[in-house]
């Protein structure tokens, strides 16, 4: 067979590395029966394993080349299944309604250049997915770990940390890919909380506050909030409007979210 050549139009790195290609199978802790929903398999570096891990298999493979691949290799199986499709087009909560009965983990190498929207598009179904294993830049899980008032502390961390418990497994050098990527990459598990949005009077005012004013991380929230609320309104709430936005931690987003709820409505807003 012809060797598939990496395009760099879909941010292709393939795994080479047997060693942490079965780390990677072996990281999933939710428990049988299991869907698994592989993001990338690219050419099927890890397939293998998970779908023997697996009592249901989809993969999301958006090159059609290799999509036709992995069908020649594994279509006539009854477990398993391949869309040949871009993630961020995939309605993920359809296919995992489609196996009520089965535990839905996802996992994936994904794209350096579409990792924030993978990311965002696993928190937003937080509440249908058990797990996720996910490869990525170096750089992105380094900032899914941050702590308020460091540099790296932001929307991914705060999203993460909040919709997830996340673990930092372990750094995949670049030697270990093809081609060879610049940077590092590093695996991280999403263990993910269930109910979240319903523990917010006002979860789009929440995720609009922290979206506008990191937007002006450099400002002081007396000055970022000043362009989403009345003047009137920042002048009641109980909080130092001095600081910048890195320096809120995640309890401090929701209790100033529940305040400005709280105000808008006393206010008939």
């Amino acid at each position: 067979m012809k060797r598939m050549r990496p395009r760099k139009r879909w941010g292709q790195n393939f795994l080479k590395d047997r060693g942490f290609i079965q780390r990677i199978i072996e990281a999933p802790q939710t428990g049988q029966p299991r869907l698994v929903i592989e993001i990338g398999p690219g050419k099927g570096a890890i397939t293998d394993g998970l779908i023997k891990q697996s009592d249901h298999y989809i993969g999301i493979e958006i090159d059609p080349m290799l999509a036709e691949k992995l069908l020649e290799r594994y279509g006539d199986r009854n477990d398993f299944q391949l869309l040949q499709d871009d993630i961020l087009d995939v309605n993920i909560a359809d296919l995992i309604l489609q196996y009520p009965n089965l535990k839905p983990v996802v996992i994936g190498n994904i794209p350096y250049n579409i990792t924030s929207p993978i990311l965002f598009k696993l928190f937003d179904n937080a509440d249908i997915i058990e797990e996720a294993i996910i490869m990525m830049q170096k750089e992105v899980g380094q900032r899914l770990h941050a702590k308020p008032a460091t540099k790296d502390y932001g929307l991914l961390a705060i999203n993460g940390q909040l919709f997830s418990d996340v673990e930092y497994l372990f750094t995949v050098p670049a030697g270990c890919f093809y081609p060879k990527p610049k940077v590092d990459s590093a695996v991280l598990r999403f263990i993910f909380k269930k109910g979240i949005r319903d523990t917010f009077s006002d979860f789009g005012l929440f995720r609009k506050l922290i979206r506008h004013c990191f937007q002006q991380r450099r400002k002081m929230l007396r000055k970022s909030l000043s362009g989403l609320l009345a003047p009137d309104l920042i002048g009641k709430l109980d909080i130092d409007l001095t600081l910048r936005p890195e320096r809120l931690s995640i309890d401090d987003w929701r209790e100033l979210s529940e305040s400005v709820y709280r105000l808008q409505q006393e206010q008939g807003a």
